[in-house]
């Protein structure tokens, strides 16, 4: 019998767009939606920018999406109502070095450009308060069948766990 996987947030509510615009749409995006903790970044005016463990991206979003496509990484964009400049964006991610735990990971930075509050921990919570302003215009996915459309269960433990293990790889 197969494994029922826990989400704490779908997308399934949402609409599923047939299409997103990498250069005029703020997007943010969700790598490897079948891993606890997924990893995300954020784009606008086609720059791509990702808070990691050894560093961050600043890239071409089209560079971004064809390395996703080639390595097959499931991944979902989620289109927003949000306006907001690559410069902008970019001045936030002056302040951050690496991702070293769940106080300072690749959410970090995305919740600041946004103007998340403080009790925003993890990528769920994000979604979730993005829907409650009505921010969210939709999604898109790559590799990522409907049935697996959501982020799965985890907590800030987790996301510790995982900036640790990367780390330690170094």
């Amino acid at each position: 019998m197969k494994e029922q996987l826990k989400y704490e947030f779908r997308f399934d509510h949402l609409p599923n767009l047939p299409s997103i615009s990498e250069d005029n749409d703020v997007l943010i995006w969700i790598f490897h939606t079948d891993k606890i903790p997924p990893h995300i970044g954020v784009s606008s005016e086609g720059v791509f920018f990702s808070l990691k463990s050894n560093g961050k991206d600043c890239l071409p979003t089209n560079f971004v999406s064809q390395i996703s496509d080639n390595k097959n990484i499931k991944l979902i964009k989620v289109k927003l109502r949000f306006t907001i400049s690559m410069s902008d964006i970019e001045g936030v991610y002056k302040d951050y070095t690496c991702a070293i735990s769940a106080e300072c990971s690749c959410l970090s930075p995305i919740k600041k450009a946004l103007s998340m509050p403080e009790k925003v921990m993890k990528l769920s919570d994000l979604l979730n308060e993005l829907m409650k302003r009505d921010l969210i215009a939709g999604w898109y996915s790559n590799n990522v069948p409907d049935e697996e459309a959501g982020i799965r269960a985890y907590d800030v433990v987790e996301i510790n766990a995982r900036l640790k293990k990367l780390h330690a790889k170094k």
